[in-house]
């Protein structure tokens, strides 16, 4: 559905946003024109530090205090930047509503989804009473909930991360927005639960002709459900465009190179040695995992949870091994299980030939030295207060290595990650997100480990960082004596580089093989479903969307 011309909701014009700081004055905004119409979903993209968050700031009035503007901010005419207190109050939500990344997080943890829901539509609507509880049914309904009392009844931490999403969403369209901020909606979401998302903001475009920004570094998704496409680069528009035009006649050079680096479902494979249905070398596990079984025992009144089942698994040394499946599937189990987090109810984990159930003292302490996880949260995983030399060099003073060797090797990994010396004195805050996870790489490699479990180690990066982690993990597994394990919900990333897929579907492997034969002729219902909900540069979810 295509808005008149005349029915703007947003109109930014000649936007500029500066910093001052002691040492100069950092533009974080220059010249910065965007529109949003009625009805239309408008995609902002770009990588981290090129301005998408303080375009969303300045959109809802809450630019830093010391910051300077210039230009107009136009919402239904009036200009944001000019609003007094009391006019952003209402602004914030009832003109513009944000949806942030992490919804568990943004919902209130002490107060139950319906005492939320009728907060709002008390403030917004004037709404009390029974006609709020009507109202918070229907909204509930609205983003695609059934169960609307269980969910009415719920805390944050009993929703998981597709209801969250789905929630917040609901929250944001109880305060009656004209305009959807949705700031990086899909991160961290499975493909089915990021296209029902997408799905979402667009109906609530095309059939409630509400306007939506949707933020993202995520192009793929943007080009799901976006009507135009704006591409933001250091603080200045660079492209501007229909979502056709952008994709397949970009005019700059910096959207190229994004495009470029976009991990793509449909495009061919990179490396011929996917191709390969056999192995050319005799095999040689790193790792094995025969029949395992994982039970969580009830707790709380809850019936328990049988997380794997009956889960075979071998990983060779210089293979790549890519683990997919929804949330909740029990990727997350496995991969923990494997670095020995995680003690399986029946079945056998063996690595480097050592089996775990069987290690105790200082050769279990030993083994694990063995086995690393890279983490999804790169600056998460670090500890804020300790150097990046700590960090990396942590379990080399455990195990009673000298100072002087500690530096050497910290050096050397660093080096291999594309990091140098410089680095070894920084704290976690003064790395990029790129940065930040080139160091929990280094850490995973101190201890040469024999096997590294990468645990959705890009999810949270630009394309652009993201392709870099990516080329240096393939580097990492082609010396051929190490084997990787690859966890993520991303398909065109595990198709990217992976040798070999395993689908997992409710703790169970339902299909595996080499990436050419999953991805090109997948032979179960449920990997089937999974790519064709996966997110596609040249594809497109239809205007209108059931919930």
């Amino acid at each position: 559905m295509n808005a008149p011309m005349n029915d703007i909701l947003l109109d930014i014009r000649g936007l500029t946003v500066s910093i001052p700081t002691s040492g100069a004055t950092v533009e974080a905004l220059r010249g910065v024109d965007l529109s949003v119409r009625v009805g239309e979903v408008v995609g902002l993209v770009g990588e981290s530090g090129g301005g998408k968050s303080m375009l969303a700031r300045a959109t809802i009035g809450m630019l830093p205090g010391r910051a300077e503007t210039g230009g107009e901010v136009l919402f239904r005419g009036d200009d944001v930047l000019r609003m007094s207190e009391p006019q952003l109050l209402e602004h914030r939500g009832h003109g513009v509503a944000m949806c942030f990344q992490n919804p568990r997080a943004a919902i209130e943890p002490l107060r139950t989804v319906k005492k939320q829901l009728a907060d709002r539509l008390k403030l917004h609507q004037r709404l009390t009473g029974p006609a709020a509880s009507a109202e918070s049914v229907r909204l509930l309904e609205a983003v695609g909930i059934t169960d609307t009392p269980r969910v009415l009844g719920s805390y944050a931490h009993e929703l998981s991360g597709g209801m969250a999403q789905r929630v917040m969403i609901a929250l944001c369209l109880a305060c009656d927005p004209g305009l959807l901020l949705a700031d990086e909606p899909t991160t961290g979401l499975d493909v089915t639960l990021t296209r029902d998302a997408l799905g979402l903001l667009r109906s609530l475009a095309t059939d409630q002709g509400r306007g939506v920004l949707l933020i993202s570094h995520d192009i793929a998704a943007a080009a799901e459900v976006c009507d135009r496409i704006v591409v933001l680069r250091a603080g200045d528009v660079v492209e501007e465009g229909t979502t056709s035009q952008v994709l397949t006649a970009p005019h700059s050079e910096y959207t190229r190179t994004l495009l470029a680096a976009v991990p793509d479902i449909d495009r061919p494979l990179p490396r011929t040695a996917t191709d390969a249905a056999t192995p050319v070398t005799p095999r040689r596990p790193v790792a094995e995992v025969r029949d395992a079984h994982v039970r969580y025992r009830a707790r709380f009144g809850s019936s328990g949870h049988h997380a794997l089942r009956g889960v075979d698994l071998t990983v060779d040394r210089g293979e790549t091994v890519g683990i997919v499946g929804e949330s909740g599937s029990g990727k997350t189990t496995l991969a923990r299980m494997l670095v020995g987090l995680v003690s399986p109810s029946s079945g056998q984990v063996v690595v480097a030939g050592n089996d775990l159930a069987k290690l105790r003292g200082s050769r279990k302490r030993a083994l694990r030295r063995s086995v690393q996880m890279v983490f999804q949260d790169p600056l998460g995983a670090l500890d804020p207060r300790r150097t990046v030399l700590d960090a990396v060099t942590e379990t080399l003073l455990a195990q009673g290595v000298a100072k002087p060797e500690r530096e050497r090797r910290a050096i050397e990994v660093l080096r291999r990650t594309g990091l140098d010396e410089t680095f070894l004195t920084r704290l976690p805050h003064e790395l990029s997100g790129g940065q930040a996870q080139r160091v929990g790489i280094a850490r995973a490699l101190v201890c040469e480990p024999e096997l590294i479990v990468f645990d959705e180690p890009t999810s949270a990066l630009d394309v652009t960082v993201q392709a870099q982690i990516l080329d240096l993990i393939t580097e990492l597994g082609a010396d051929g004596e190490r084997g990787q394990l690859f966890v993520s919900h991303d398909l065109a990333t595990v198709r990217a580089f992976c040798d070999r897929v395993v689908v997992i579907y409710h703790g169970e492997v339902v299909e595996q093989g080499t990436t050419a034969e999953v991805f090109g002729s997948p032979q179960h219902a449920y990997t089937r479903r999974l790519l064709a909900a996966a997110p596609r540069l040249g594809g497109r979810i239809p205007d209108t969307v059931s919930p």
